[in-house]
């Protein structure tokens, strides 16, 4: 079987059987993300158990995907405009499911911890490469909606898929057998992918700069902060010193390349946008809470409340179902409502939530548990496809990808510095506050940061609007003059 060339103009498109083939293949990416995501909080339990880790160390097996595939994801869309979407997605499966096996076989804290951050190289250059052959080889219009459209609804299957998927090969055969899954399904992934996915037209235009120097800096920076936070309570003050502080230092140097090159990898126009910094703010601290809180609650379930791992994958099942059964309906409504007042919602929601999973550990799960992982998860429902859209209204034409891989950087940096951040707390404060320990409190305290952040940037702007719009409503004047100013239409269907 050839592959197939890309469709064109001259015909009309069907999703036909080879179409759909080709496009499930190409969401494997963000499957296989979502499933990664999700199934090490019900392996690690069994990780702490089977190597002995510190808990330091076992925030960094939960980190280290999540650092290394939000430094890097800049990078990957860079490398699949230059050396080609299908060659750089083939490379991506290819790194993910050896490193998969590299972590099925670790032996010791550092292999494993390796392992988990090159899952997180192979997920950077996946994705993007996986989004850019679906928009090339999709037309635009219904064809192109509907295949990026069935993209994202992967990430909220495989979610739910890893807590059940990875709780079953958990309990059965081990943590490891939850990591050792990956490895034949990314083979046959790639023996079907040579054959569907047609290679890449040659570039129409000179090629740019890679731009290494500002991947290494922000991926580098990364892993230094999360490393020195995770070690808080474990390491001395002088070694978090240093080390954060060179974490710190690489991320302001980053910004800095970013403002005087010419062709940046991240925009400072873009960051600076009120939309665009409240939609990065949302994610990154709705993830850093809610990735924070399953971290400890998952761990608790199993050591201390006899929970099996298949047991605490289903106990968060909930989530990852709320998720799926209603981002469609979320998106939909986010064309029919000020994207603004979903955001702010969805981010009160996941607050909430996060205030009922401070209470599961002396709570019945159908009391505690699981209402908060149906709160979360419409939370999630609701914020996240209202972020995209403020992204996507804060970004030129040229720049959307950018505008996306960014989101998606903050959001799984946010999830590696919530990990991190309540192990830290859990180590210099490991009593209660009030109804629940204070790690779980911290996880709250991102997404009420959050909620704060993006109602200071956005709701000022939406008074604004709100104004000019009035004033445009205005009788007119004789001269035939409206007494107000013009608004700016995209700015009013934004809010």
């Amino acid at each position: 079987m050839n592959a197939s060339p890309e469709p064109t103009g001259d015909a009309p498109f069907t999703f036909d059987r080879r179409a759909w083939v080709r496009l499930l293949v190409l969401c494997t990416a963000i499957l296989f993300e979502g499933m990664s995501l999700s199934s090490i909080n019900v392996q690690l339990a069994g990780i702490h158990r089977g190597l002995e880790l510190r808990p330091d160390q076992l925030q960094l097996v939960a980190g280290a995907f999540l650092t290394t595939y939000a430094g890097l994801l800049l990078a990957g869309g860079k490398c699949a405009d230059h050396w080609g979407r299908r060659r750089m997605f083939l490379l991506g499966v290819g790194i993910f499911g050896v490193s998969s096996l590299g972590a099925a076989l670790a032996q010791e804290p550092v292999g494993l911890i390796a392992a988990r951050a090159l899952q997180g190289v192979g997920a950077a250059v996946t994705a993007p490469a996986a989004v850019a052959l679906i928009v090339i080889g999709f037309p635009e219009g219904g064809p192109r909606n509907r295949a990026l459209g069935v993209f994202s609804a992967m990430g909220a299957v495989g979610f739910t898929l890893g807590v059940v998927v990875g709780g079953v090969l958990t309990e059965v055969a081990g943590w490891r057998g939850a990591f050792l899954l990956y490895a034949p399904l990314s083979l046959f992934v790639l023996l079907v992918a040579v054959r569907v996915v047609a290679p890449d037209e040659p570039p129409a235009a000179p090629r740019t700069p890679m731009g290494w120097p500002s991947a290494l800096l922000i991926t580098g920076g990364l892993i230094a902060v999360v490393y020195a936070v995770g070690r808080v309570g474990a390491a001395g003050m002088p070694e978090l010193a240093v080390v954060g502080g060179a974490g710190l230092a690489a991320t302001v140097a980053f910004f800095v390349l970013q403002a005087r090159t010419t062709r940046p990898l991240l925009p400072l126009r873009l960051v600076t946008d009120r939309r665009m910094a409240a939609a990065c703010l949302a994610l990154g601290g709705a993830f850093a809470g809610v990735t924070g809180s399953m971290f400890l609650v998952a761990t608790h379930l199993q050591e201390h409340r006899g929970y099996s791992a298949l047991a605490a994958g289903l106990a968060f099942l909930p989530q990852g179902l709320s998720v799926g059964a209603l981002s469609t309906p979320a998106a939909r409504l986010a064309n029919r409502r000020p994207t603004t007042l979903l955001l702010l919602i969805g981010l009160a929601v996941i607050a909430v939530g996060q205030l009922l999973f401070i209470t599961v550990r002396d709570g019945a799960y159908l009391t505690h548990l699981l209402p908060a992982a149906i709160l979360v998860g419409t939370g999630i429902a609701l914020a996240y496809p209202a972020s995209v859209m403020l992204a996507s209204a804060a970004a030129a034409l040229h720049d959307q990808g950018t505008a996306s891989g960014a989101l998606t950087a903050c959001q799984q940096a946010g999830g590696a510095l919530g990990v991190a951040a309540v192990t830290g707390i859990q180590a210099l404060a490991p009593g209660t506050f009030w109804t629940g320990p204070f790690s779980l409190w911290g996880a709250f305290g991102f997404v009420a940061v959050a909620l704060l952040g993006c109602s200071l940037l956005l709701l000022p702007r939406a008074r604004r609007t709100e104004h000019v719009v009035a004033e445009r409503r205005r009788p007119k004047t004789e001269t035939g003059t409206s007494t107000g100013t013009d608004a700016d239409p995209a700015a009013e269907r934004t809010h």
